[in-house]
């Protein structure tokens, strides 16, 4: 599992008790004043999970920015920036296709599910990349700290270590080199997009998935190159379907 900083969900209820706190009021008044219900700060100290809706209105009535617009300004940036399409992005960080779709229409979307996006644009991100989503999200106090925090992100896995090169995407374990998406391709002599459709479609070469993080190992890479090596242009056409 990624090595992240604090969930949303506990950066905002440390953010509703702060408030609750610097002003005084009681936890029953905040819930009634914010929501219409008085049990709303017990319920987050329960464990309540939160959707986006109910956040940004609660941090409305604090005065403070809301979370649905700018995070929806951060995939668009991610998206504009990587050349990546919505349906691999909503299905490589959530399992559905359709989430680009119902995150620009309004739908609900839970805070874990923002997180588990952001982890994943993350790690596919490069350094444009990364500062174009830095942009969309300055001045979010909620979502700024985690977007824009330098570093390689960690990741736990069978026999996986981190590499110890700052920025390097790849890693390393007895078994070969694990490569990002980026790096992959770019082993092959593809494009990142290729690669993403050749997932989504089961022609590309073995990956792993370590949370929301896509890898790909260099010894299936280069046993999936060597699977496509034909000596004539006669032999060319049993492979071409798989070819660039």
């Amino acid at each position: 599992m990624f090595l992240t900083m604090t969930c949303l969900d506990d950066r905002f209820r440390d953010a509703v008790r702060a408030y609750v706190t610097q002003r005084g009021m009681s936890a029953r008044r905040f819930g009634q004043e914010a929501l219409n219900d008085p049990g709303f700060v017990a319920s987050l100290d329960g464990g309540r999970r939160l959707g986006l809706r109910t956040a940004d209105r609660v941090l409305a009535f604090m005065g403070q920015p809301a979370i649905g617009p700018a995070f929806r300004r951060e995939v668009e940036a991610f998206l504009g920036a990587s050349g990546a399409k919505p349906y691999v992005l909503g299905q490589e960080a959530t399992g559905d296709f359709s989430f680009v779709s119902r995150l620009r229409k309004g739908g609900s979307i839970r805070l874990e599910t923002v997180d588990r996006v952001r982890d994943w644009m993350r790690t596919q991100a490069d350094e444009v990349c990364l500062s174009a989503m830095c942009r969309a999200v300055a001045g979010i106090p909620l979502l700024a700290p985690q977007a824009c925090t330098g570093g390689p992100v960690g990741v736990r896995g069978p026999a996986v270590l981190a590499s110890t090169q700052p920025g390097d995407t790849s890693m390393k374990n007895q078994e070969g080199t694990y490569l990002s998406t980026g790096r992959a391709a770019a082993y092959l002599g593809l494009s990142s997009r290729t690669l993403d459709r050749y997932r989504v479609s089961g022609e590309g070469p073995d990956f792993y998935r370590f949370g929301g993080r896509i890898l790909y190992r260099q010894i299936d890479l280069e046993q999936w190159a060597a699977e496509r090596r034909v000596s004539s242009t006669s032999e060319e056409s049993v492979t071409s379907r798989r070819a660039v």
